[in-house]
């Protein structure tokens, strides 16, 4: 009896992370599962950054001088562990996204209630733009993530955690490995900002006590940044792309009608492969909220920090609108904030009925648990039946995989693409684990090799197939397999021919 007592107890002290990890391990059985259903393919966006992560030689310095280098090194490690596949191209999103959610429920503990904390993480986890960055490997999630680690660790440090060398370390190698992503910069120096403007995490950074414990994580701060600094000048391009200079786009109209339609449209509508808007309006309703709080708050450093951040934020996604995920972050603080404001002035109606708080709650439950389901099922159906959005996606390399062209599964290929598809196919026949099957990549090719290639078959896309002048046929190979998807249209993807016997 006592030994169960005390189970109890346990089970009770630790409700909320046992409920937070759950809750975590689903949202990555999620991700898992919608990198290989919906949408189920790569992107063209995905497929020009495997482009980049295949330059990469480790050991040539000049190589490395590409952006968003941290993500990239993870796909390159991928690749080396795991060979290539549509799931090891996703999963360095799919492992910064379980970080993301991870750094995000530390983040709202600190800053929130557990039943508000809970809540907020059951939207958050459920939104379209999470769970579709989630599974995509392209810049978006790095944006989430080191937003939501800067924000973590400077909350412990200025609530005086345990192990504060620790944290600001962390923090150190955060910022110095964020200055390798376009216009992250933009946003420290508006963290920065908030952190002099406002008393409270001012009075950590200057005070002269303070100072000699922030020594070890300057230096680690000082030796990443000088990395980045070292490789933008020995590369102008690298450097002009890290400060995001040449992509900017002043076309304000039209950057501010993509803003429109990526929060506040009714009808779901597709925008560079992506469903918009990326929020319901009872998502925008409990951030209107929030942000009526922070205008009656505005004395705490939170307000600061979100005021600041969005101020900073909006002439940017006026000349760069593609950077939405940039205020990610501060807009899931807003919703916390609005579930927060709801809680208490209910509440603050029924200070001393049980009853009709427990009512209250239960609603709003309701409400999150309506807003959770819907945003689960309107990413599903949406990214999988939804021929705009199925159409930009690409799964030749899942077919590449499953196609053996001897029945011993040995041979050598020569394979035709076009060049826009092209870097997944390298990526395929550099993979380091030995492949079955030897490819030879042939992009933008108007003739069909001969005979004396000694290849075993030639594999043609369908892209490619269209920029022939002369069909296969009528010289020395014959078709002998068409590989298809599941879909209606251009379901015809890979086509494998092999030499007539003479």
């Amino acid at each position: 009896m006592k030994n169960q007592t005390l189970t109890n107890l346990a089970l009770y002290r630790w409700r909320y992370v046992l409920g937070y990890g759950a809750l975590i391990i689903l949202f990555a059985l999620a991700v898992t599962a919608a990198s290989l259903y919906a949408p189920g393919g790569l992107s063209q966006h995905e497929i020009d950054m495997v482009a980049v992560t295949n330059q990469i030689r480790i050991g040539n310095l000049s190589t490395l001088a590409i952006t968003n280098l941290p993500f990239h090194l993870l796909q390159y490690i991928s690749f080396i562990l795991f060979g290539v596949t549509i799931l090891t191209v996703k999963l360095p999103a799919i492992l910064l996204s379980i970080a993301v959610a991870i750094s995000l429920f530390f983040l709202l503990r600190r800053w929130f209630r557990p039943n508000v904390s809970v809540l907020a993480m059951l939207i958050m986890v459920a939104t379209g733009q999470l769970i579709f960055l989630s599974q995509s490997f392209t810049p978006g999630i790095l944006y989430i993530l080191y937003t939501s680690l800067i924000l973590l660790f400077s909350s412990l440090i200025v609530q005086k955690a345990k192990h504060q060398q620790i944290w600001k370390i962390s923090l150190a190698i955060t910022i110095g490995l964020s200055m390798f992503t376009p216009y992250f910069w933009y946003i420290n120096i508006g963290l920065f900002l908030v952190a002099l403007i406002h008393p409270h995490p001012r009075h950590f950074l200057l005070q002269r006590k303070y100072r000699p414990s922030w020594i070890p994580a300057a230096l680690v701060g000082l030796i990443l940044l000088a990395i980045a600094v070292y490789l933008g000048f020995t590369n102008l391009a690298f450097g002009k792309a890290a400060f995001g200079i040449e992509s900017l786009n002043l076309n304000l109209l039209t950057n501010a009608h993509t803003l429109i339609h990526t929060y506040f449209w009714i009808e779901p509508v597709v925008q560079n492969g992506q469903i918009v808007p990326i929020m319901d309006f009872a998502a925008l309703a409990l951030i209107i909220f929030g942000f009526m709080r922070t205008l009656r708050e505005r004395s705490t450093a939170r307000s600061y920090m979100i005021w600041i951040w969005l101020l900073l934020a909006l002439p940017l996604l006026l000349v760069q609108p593609e950077l939405i995920t940039i205020i990610t972050v501060p807009l899931f603080i807003l919703l916390a904030i609005g579930i927060e404001t709801l809680l208490r002035e209910w509440y603050g109606l029924f200070p001393k009925n049980p009853y009709a708080r427990g009512v209250g709650l239960v609603l709003i439950i309701g409400l999150v648990s309506v807003m959770t389901l819907s945003g689960i099922d309107r990413y599903t159906h949406g990214y999988k039946y939804t021929p705009e959005v199925a159409s930009n996606f690409n799964t030749d390399l899942s077919l590449l995989n499953n196609i053996k062209l001897t029945e011993r599964g040995e041979s050598s290929a020569i394979i035709l693409v076009d060049s826009a598809e092209a870097p997944l196919y390298e990526a395929f026949a550099d993979d380091s684990l030995g492949k079955s099957m030897y490819l030879t990549i042939e992009t933008n090719s108007t003739e069909f090799p001969n005979t004396k290639t000694g290849a075993s078959a030639v594999i043609i896309s369908n892209s490619a197939r269209k920029q022939l002048t002369k069909q296969p046929n009528n010289q020395n190979w014959r078709l002998d397999t068409i590989i298809t998807n599941d879909r209606s249209e251009n379901s015809d993807r890979l086509y494998i021919y092999k030499p007539r016997e003479k």
